[in-house]
């Protein structure tokens, strides 16, 4: 089971880490870890993605994770493809103006990843095309990084009760060892490389958790397991639904710039 964040979380965390003039980071730093295995991203209209960034660092941003049932006032077509995709760059007060928009220009945009996959499971691959939209609502609530935290540690209780009820050794004892392993708070190698350096412990700590307990959700959502009636199956999903809340609001949480104090 893969452990990683959203695209539009990783290009959060990389305007901030950009824009901070200690940083050690580059703009193809950033590249390298945003665009991770896909082929090179393409921004709709013309430009980069490197200019997407550049310019996104004029403003607040942050990253918007909708989902069915829980969705994020972006307004107009920008919120309805963020909810059809599942997130989304956010960019408030931007004194650069939004990616292709006048020179000069000032305004808040939307960016949102539009995935096509391809290859196979063995050799998988994607193809990324950010599509962005000027002159959207603001930015979506953020809990401070401690409100995520506590968030995720109910959250995390309330997967293991799920978990237990639904008695994964029973129905498949290596998916018990999987989630066993995921129930972490260890930062996974192949995330860590995709982070800024010197980021926040706490961003780091936060990001890692949440994106253990959205794979925890994933591979528990690929069997019913010991559910006998439809009431059953219903009650461990709702459970479910709400840890995999709890993990987008952690992720949100962790990917705005200039966190309030937790």
């Amino acid at each position: 089971m893969t452990i990683d964040v959203p695209r539009s979380v990783l290009a959060a965390l990389w305007v901030d880490a950009l824009r901070d003039p200690d940083a050690r980071t580059s703009v193809s730093d950033a590249l390298a870890a945003i665009i991770g295995e896909d082929e090179p991203h393409t921004v709709d209209g013309g430009g980069s993605l490197a200019e997407l960034l550049l310019r996104a660092g004029g403003g607040q941003v942050v990253a918007a994770l909708p989902s069915p049932g829980q969705p994020v006032a972006l307004g107009g077509p920008a919120g309805e493809l963020a909810m059809e995709v599942g997130e989304a760059l956010v960019v408030s007060g931007s004194q650069l103006g939004p990616p292709n928009g006048p020179n000069g220009a000032t305004g808040s945009f939307v960016a949102v990843p539009i995935v096509t996959e391809f290859g196979s499971a063995l050799e998988p691959g994607a193809m990324v095309a950010w599509q962005v939209f000027a002159g959207t609502a603001g930015p979506p609530a953020v809990d401070s990084l401690g409100e995520a935290r506590a968030g995720l540690a109910e959250a995390l209780n309330v997967a293991i009760e799920a978990l237990s009820r639904m008695d994964v050794a029973r129905w498949r004892e290596e998916a018990a060892e999987e989630i066993s392993r995921l129930a972490s708070s260890v930062v996974p190698p192949a995330l860590e490389i995709r982070l800024p350096p010197d980021q926040d412990p706490r961003r780091t700590d936060l990001l890692a958790r949440a994106a253990r307990l959205t794979a925890i959700v994933e591979l528990a959502r690929t069997d019913d397991g010991a559910a006998v009636n439809a009431w059953q199956a219903d009650q461990r999903s709702a459970a479910l639904r709400h840890v995999a809340a709890a993990a987008r609001r952690a992720l949100t949480a962790a990917s705005a710039s200039a966190p309030r104090p937790g």
